[in-house]
C-alpha cells in the first residue's frame, strides 16, 4: 500500500476525533446533562485547535521558512478543508445545543432570554447586576479616531449598536466585555417546579440602557463576537535569561498572538460587521464564521447543577484498592509486590497517602518526582513540601512549557524555589520532560531501597476524576534502578545513561518498538501466532504507520484503540488490521502496548504516544510490566475496551466514525464494566 494512502492527514484527523465527542451529545442513550457537557468539551477543545493547529498553519503561511510545517500538504488547501469540516461540524453543534434545551424543557429546565422575564425576574436580576455584575463592567465606545481595543483570546464580547429611534442615522458603536469571572449561566427565581436560566450576556443586555444611560440614545442592539488568536509562542535562543524569564515573556507575547478566528452573530448588521473588521484589522483574519447568538458552548461544562439525578451519570465512587491495605505501611506492600492503580476506578488517595507515607518515615532519605500539569491547589506539591520541611531532600522537575499550564507552573516554581530542601532541576535543554514519575528512596540498615511510580497521565487529583490512566507501583530493582539514572539524566542536564529494561523518549523508543514490530513480522512470515496491540491516545508518526502497515501485510493482527487523532487508514482489504475510539464518561488517557512475542506477551505502559514530538523531541518512558497479576489486569482491561458496543466508534474506511452501538439489551460498555470488574476483585481480596 502507497504512503498516501496509509497516512491520513493530522488536522483532519483531529477534526474526526472532535466529531466522536460531539456524537456522544447526540446520543440518546446518555443522560441529557451529560449531553451538554459533550457540547462544551467540543467547543473547548475546537477553541484549542484553533489557537495551536490552525495558529501553527497561520504562522507557516506567513513565515514558512522559520515555521515549517511538516507532513501538512498544500496549506491553503489544508485550511479551506478544515473551514468546511468546522462549518458542517458548527452546523449539528447548533442542532444538537437546541435539540437538548428542548428536551431539559420536558425535565422543567428552561433557558429564557431578556425578552422573556417575569416581573420577579426582573426584579432579581435587578438586584444581581447592582450587586455583582455592574462592578464587573467596562463599557468603551468606539471611536474612529482612536485606536480600537484589544480583544482577549476566547472571550465573549458584545458589540453594541446604539441609536435613537426617532433617528437612527445618529449612531454609536460600543464594547462591552462579558466578564469571564463570574458565572456564564444565572439562575433565577423559579415556581413550580421550573428552573429557569439565563445567559450572563442577556442579562447585560437587559442592563444597556442604564450602562449607557449618560449617552443620548433608546434603542440597543448587541452582538456577540469572538476572537481566538494563534495559541504558539516563541522562545529565543538568548543565552543570558533563565527558561523562566524568556517563558514569562513568551506567554504575554501569545495573549497577544494573530487572530486566527473570528466568530460573529449573523444577524449583526453589515455596517456594523464592516466597521469591525477593518478597525480590528480582521481582514487578513483566515477563518471568518457566522454563527448564532450565543457562543463559547465550553461554558456548557459549568452548567447548574440541577438536583435531578436521571439528568446525570449514576455515581461511581472510586474504589479502594483490591491489593493494598489501608492498615500497612503502603512502602512495604509496594516493595513485596507490585501494584497497579487504575483511575478513575481506584481512588487517587492512593498517591497522596504514599507520598505523606514518605514525607514522615525516618527511613526515607529523598524523594524524586516530575510533574507536567498540576492543579493550582496541588496536594501533591504540599505533599513534597511537607516531605522537604520534615528534612526529605526533595528533587523535583516541574514543566513549564506545559501548553496552557505554563502560568500556573511558573506560580508553583516560584513558591518551590523559597522551599529548603527542595532542588528544583531543569533537564534536558530544548526537551519538555512528558513522563510520569516518582522515586522514594529509604536506608535500611545499610541498603537502599527504592519504589517507583509510573504513571500514564498526570499526577493531578482534579484529572484523576475524569480521566482513565494507570500507574504502576513498583520496588523492583531493574525498574527502579534505571529510574534513578533517568533523574540523573535530567539533574545534570545531560549524561550518558543506557536503559536495558525501560524504554526511554529520545533516546530509543522509535528503535525499540520498531524492533518488537519486525519481531512480530518474523513470526508471521514463518507461520507462527503474532499480534501487536495499541492503546494510545494519538497514532501520527509516519514512519510508525510505515512499519505497522507492513507488519499488517505480513499476516500481523494489530488492534487499534486511539481515543484521538488517528492518521493510520484502516482498509477494508488490510484484513489483519482492526481499529476503535472509545468516547465515554471518562476521558480514555491510557497509553499501553502489547507484542504477542511467541506466547510470551510484552506488556508496556507509560506516557508517550506514536506522535514524532513523543519519539524523538521529549523526555518519555514506557516500562515493562513484569507482574504476571498485573498484566493479566491489563489483559482484562485491553478485552474489554476492545468489546465495547456502547460508547465506541469505528477507524476503519467506509464506516469511519460509525458509532458501534447495537442498541440490544446486554451491550457492552468498557467503563461500566471495569467498574464492576474492580468492584468483583476487593471482593476477592477482602
Amino acid at each position: 500500500m502507497g504512503a498516501s494512502k496509509a497516512y491520513v492527514n493530522r488536522e483532519l484527523r483531529w477534526l474526526s476525533f472532535n466529531e466522536r465527542v460531539l456524537m456522544a451529545s447526540e446520543n440518546e442513550s446518555i443522560p441529557l446533562m451529560e449531553r451538554l457537557k459533550f457540547v462544551g468539551i467540543f467547543s473547548s477543545n475546537l477553541d484549542e485547535f484553533y489557537a495551536v493547529r490552525v495558529g501553527s498553519i497561520h504562522r507557516a503561511l506567513i513565515d514558512p521558512e522559520h515555521h515549517p510545517l511538516k507532513g501538512s500538504g498544500n496549506l491553503k488547501t489544508l485550511l479551506k478543508e478544515i473551514l468546511h469540516e468546522v462549518k458542517r461540524l458548527n452546523a449539528r453543534t447548533d442542532a444538537v445545543t437546541e435539540h437538548l434545551f428542548e428536551e431539559l424543557r420536558k425535565h422543567r429546565i428552561c433557558m429564557v432570554d431578556e425578552q422573556t422575564l417575569s416581573d420577579r425576574q426582573r426584579e432579581f436580576l435587578d438586584s444581581f447586576a447592582a450587586q455583582k455584575l455592574r462592578r464587573n463592567l467596562f463599557p468603551i465606545l468606539l471611536d474612529p479616531n482612536l485606536a480600537f481595543p484589544y480583544l482577549k483570546h476566547v472571550t465573549l464580547y458584545l458589540a453594541v449598536h446604539m441609536y435613537h429611534s426617532t433617528q437612527p442615522s445618529d449612531f454609536r458603536y460600543a464594547l462591552v466585555e462579558v466578564p469571564n469571572t463570574m458565572d456564564r449561566y444565572v439562575e433565577l427565581p423559579s415556581r413550580g417546579g421550573w428552573h429557569h436560566i439565563i445567559n450572563l450576556e442577556d442579562v447585560i443586555r437587559l442592563k444597556l440602557n442604564e450602562i449607557f444611560k449618560a449617552l443620548p440614545y433608546d434603542r440597543y442592539d448587541a452582538y456577540t463576537i469572538k476572537i481566538t488568536r494563534d495559541g504558539e509562542y516563541d522562545l529565543t535562543d538568548e543565552i543570558t535569561r533563565s527558561l523562566y524569564e524568556k517563558l514569562s515573556t513568551s506567554i504575554k507575547q501569545r495573549s497577544q498572538g494573530d487572530p486566527v478566528r473570528f466568530v460573529y452573530d449573523r444577524d449583526m448588521p453589515k455596517h456594523m460587521l464592516n466597521y469591525l473588521m477593518e478597525k480590528a484589522q480582521l481582514k487578513e483574519c483566515r477563518i471568518i464564521i457566522a454563527g448564532g447568538r450565543y457562543h463559547n458552548a465550553r461554558d456548557l461544562l459549568r452548567f447548574p447543577k440541577i438536583e435531578i439525578p436521571a439528568l446525570y451519570f449514576e455515581e461511581q465512587r472510586p474504589l479502594k484498592h483490591h491489593t493494598l491495605s489501608d492498615q500497612f505501611s503502603l512502602l512495604d506492600q509496594i516493595e513485596k509486590r507490585d501494584h497497579l492503580v487504575t483511575l478513575p476506578y481506584h481512588r487517587y488517595d492512593t498517591v497522596i497517602d504514599l507520598l505523606r507515607e514518605a514525607a514522615l518515615d525516618r527511613q526515607v532519605t529523598s524523594i524524586k518526582m516530575t510533574l507536567y500539569r498540576v492543579p493550582e491547589n496541588s496536594s501533591v506539591i504540599n505533599a513534597l513540601r511537607n516531605a522537604a520541611r520534615n528534612g526529605k531532600e526533595v528533587t523535583l522537575y516541574l514543566e513549564l512549557q506545559a501548553r496552557f499550564d505554563e502560568e500556573i507552573n511558573m506560580q508553583w516554581t516560584e513558591i518551590l524555589t523559597r522551599e529548603r530542601h527542595i532542588n528544583l532541576i531543569s533537564g534536558v535543554e530544548g526537551m519538555k520532560v512528558h513522563s510520569k514519575l516518582a522515586l522514594i528512596t529509604r536506608t535500611v540498615g545499610k541498603k537502599l531501597k527504592r519504589v517507583a511510580l509510573v504513571g500514564t497521565g498526570n499526577f493531578n487529583e482534579n484529572t484523576a476524576s475524569q480521566y482513565s490512566d494507570h500507574i504502576l507501583l513498583t520496588a523492583n530493582p531493574k525498574l527502579t534502578g534505571e529510574i534513578d539514572q533517568l533523574f540523573l539524566l535530567l539533574e545534570r542536564g545531560f549524561a550518558d545513561v543506557k536503559f536495558k529494561h525501560l524504554i526511554v523518549s529520545p533516546f530509543h523508543t522509535r528503535k525499540r518498538f520498531i524492533f518488537l514490530i519486525k519481531a512480530e513480522m518474523e513470526q508471521a512470515l514463518a507461520g507462527k501466532e503474532s499480534g501487536i496491540v495499541l492503546k494510545l491516545n494519538n497514532l501520527v508518526d509516519q514512519q510508525m504507520i510505515k512499519h505497522l502497515v507492513k507488519a499488517e501485510a505480513s499476516g500481523v493482527p494489530i488492534t487499534l484503540m486511539i481515543r484521538g487523532i488517528c492518521s493510520l487508514a484502516l482498509h477494508k482489504d488490510q484484513k489483519n488490521l482492526r481499529g476503535k475510539a472509545l468516547i465515554d464518561r471518562y476521558l480514555e488517557h491510557t497509553r499501553v502496548v502489547k507484542f504477542h512475542n511467541g506466547g510470551k506477551p510484552l506488556y508496556f505502559l507509560g506516557s508517550a504516544d506514536w506522535m514524532e514530538r513523543n519519539l524523538d523531541t521529549r523526555i518519555e518512558v514506557m516500562v515493562p510490566v513484569y507482574s504476571k497479576e498485573i498484566q493479566e489486569e491489563l489483559e482484562v482491561f485491553l478485552t474489554m475496551h476492545w468489546e465495547d458496543t456502547y460508547s465506541s466508534f469505528s477507524l476503519e474506511q467506509g464506516s469511519y466514525n460509525q458509532r458501534l452501538q447495537t442498541g440490544i439489551s446486554g451491550e457492552k460498555r468498557a467503563q461500566q464494566d471495569l467498574y464492576r470488574y474492580y468492584q468483583s476483585l476487593l471482593e476477592v481480596e477482602s
